[in-house]
This record gives C-alpha cells, structure tokens and sequence, in this order.
C-alpha cells in the first residue's frame, strides 16, 4: 500500500517537473541548467580555471539556493480560500466523484488525471486509510521552488492516521496534487 502512494507521489512529482519546465519555457525563461562537464556521480572538487574569479557583486548571495524550496508568507484569507479548493478535492476523494474532483481541476491537470488513475488513488485513500470515514485538514506552509508554488497540507484521519499533501494552486484551480 505505502509503495503504491510512493509511486503516485513520484508520478505526481514528475509531473509537478514537467509543468514546471514547461512553464519556465512559456514564460520566456530558461530551464535548469544543464549540469556541468565535469560532474560525475560523486564529488568532484571544482576544476581551476585559467580566467581570474570576478568579485562578487555587493547584493549578489554568496551561495546559489536555486534548488531550495522557499518559504512564502501567505495571508490567512489566502490560506482560507486555497483550503476550500482543496477541501473539494479531497471531499471529491472520499466519496469516489470523478466530475467533481475534475471541477476543482485546472485544465492542464484534468488532462493529466485519467479516471482509472483517479480510481485508483480514491480506492487506496477510501479502502486502506478510510479517507470516507471523516479527516481534517490543516493547512502546514506554502513554499516556492522553480517558479512554483507549493502549499503543504495534514490530512489527519478519523483512524488517526496522517497523510501529507503536497497542492499546486493557480487560478483558484487545482494545478497539481501529490500525496506524501
């Protein structure tokens, strides 16, 4: 059961990536780079160069953070609003809606979600951690990484069990999901 939810995070994870290079190419922006030519599987100290090192620039960070998440200030109404979507979607989860969990969608996700991977994802949550015996939701923080922002939830289960969520909202609209 537990690797069946990893593979659909990792699933969900790829398509967070997908979007977000795709997004970053839309937007005129280039995606990560490509690593360098003298990386390997392990550390390799960096190669000397035959230019002189430039000085840093007085607002220039000293270390690139690129690839870490960062955390955002998000309002309470935000907090609010963003809740009640995926409040939807889960809601859609538990009582096994297809149409309904589209409703909440955006329209690059629902393309994504087919109905047998929506079937299954519902099944799991329903059967093995009774998400349709009742859960509440707290929301946990929103982080911003390659241009996304990601908002972090706690599904705490009547069982007592918990569940992370990992939300994509653009436009009010449910723009990727992935369960931790």
């Amino acid at each position: 059961m537990k690797l069946f939810i990893y593979l659909i995070a990792l699933m969900s994870l790829f398509a967070f990536s997908a979007n977000a290079n795709a997004n970053l190419l839309t937007q005129g922006q280039a995606p990560m780079p490509p690593a360098s030519p003298h990386s390997s599987n392990r550390y390799a100290p960096p190669q000397p160069d035959s230019q002189s090192a430039a000085p840093p620039v007085n607002n220039a960070p000293a270390i690139n953070n690129a690839g870490k998440p960062a955390k955002l200030y998000v309002s309470p109404a935000k907090i609010k609003a963003v809740k009640k979507v995926v409040s939807k979607a889960v809601n859609a989860l538990a009582k096994k809606n297809y149409a309904k969990f589209l409703k909440t969608s955006s329209p690059a996700f629902k393309s994504i979600v087919s109905r047998a991977s929506f079937d299954k994802v519902s099944n799991s949550l329903n059967n093995k951690l009774q998400l349709k015996n009742g859960y509440n939701i707290k929301y946990l923080v929103a982080l911003k990484q390659a241009g996304l922002k990601f908002y972090m939830w706690k599904l705490m289960l009547k069982s007592g069990k918990a569940i992370y969520i990992k939300t994509v909202i653009k436009n009010n609209k449910i723009a990727g999901m992935a369960f931790l």
